[in-house]
């Protein structure tokens, strides 16, 4: 029962940062409206963000449906949290081009901080929904037929493409997010993995997992000095320097690459043979 409660709180947390996200949509939308074109209303703004908040809104209510029936104890489909997870991720990443295009409108530099706020609350809820199916996963003994785990590769793999293409910035908070709730588990009990797999799988897979860590704890430093260094250098000269463009933007795909083979990895780990 402590299981389903910490799960079921997850979702509730979830729900609460939608709801900040959905909020900061509200307040940019009248801005959005009448501030980011010269001399008129910008009515596409309008239908974009209005549009954005009804999927919000539907996502919302699935969320206390899913609610209301764990506190009756029915039996949720670990499907249902992946896909409100799926498509609160795409939604932030849909929301970015707006915010990026805000950010050079100085009369309304403001509205581009609030959605990237939106997105960021957006991605949070998503990565918490994935934790409460996983902590779901492990502790309901459900045999899954070979559609479902067709449909539970394709999303994982569609989740390592995002985070290959957007590596900046969505790959790296996905990533910094999973080390963080590792790191939070490995405090908590002596395995990253199930205690139903195979003491020898599971110690192939941990020390899989603590390589690729290693690798991400390295390549992360020096991505951010490489892009700090090019930064300084093409400013300080006029002209974009290379080398250390190339080394951070190498170190930070290496970031994201070993990130997403870990979350691959911990989730095979998760798996009950049975």
């Amino acid at each position: 029962m402590k299981t389903m409660q910490a799960h079921t709180r997850l979702l509730v947390i979830a729900v609460g940062i939608l709801l900040v996200s959905i909020l900061f949509l509200l307040i940019v939308t009248p801005a959005a409206y009448t501030k980011t074109l010269p001399n008129e209303n910008n009515s596409g703004a309008l239908i974009g963000l209005s549009l954005a908040i009804g999927l919000r809104l539907v996502l919302l209510s699935a969320y206390l449906r899913i609610i209301k029936k764990l506190r009756k104890n029915h039996n949720i489909r670990i499907g249902s949290y992946i896909v409100i997870g799926v498509f609160l991720l795409i939604l932030g990443l849909i929301d970015t081009d707006g915010a990026f295009a805000y950010l050079n409108n100085t009369d309304a530099f403001y509205i581009s901080f609030l959605l990237f706020t939106s997105i960021f609350c957006d991605l949070t809820a998503a990565v918490l929904t994935f934790i409460s199916a996983s902590l779901k996963h492990k502790n309901v003994a459900v045999n899954t037929s070979p559609d479902k785990m067709l449909l539970y590769g394709i999303v994982v793999g569609i989740g390592v493409v995002m985070m290959i293409l957007f590596a900046f910035p969505w790959g790296i908070i996905l990533s910094l997010a999973f080390w963080i709730y590792l790191g939070i588990t490995i405090r908590r009990k002596p395995s990253f993995f199930s205690d139903k797999i195979e003491a020898t799988l599971a110690e192939k897979l941990q020390k899989r997992l603590k390589g690729l860590l290693t690798v991400a704890v390295i390549s992360l430093p020096v991505a951010v000095a490489g892009l700090v260094i090019h930064h300084v250098n093409s400013a300080g000269t006029d002209r974009e320097e290379s080398l250390f463009f190339y080394i951070g933007i190498i170190a930070e795909y290496s970031f994201v690459v070993a990130s997403a083979a870990g979350i691959i990895t911990f989730l095979k780990g998760q798996q009950n043979p049975n």
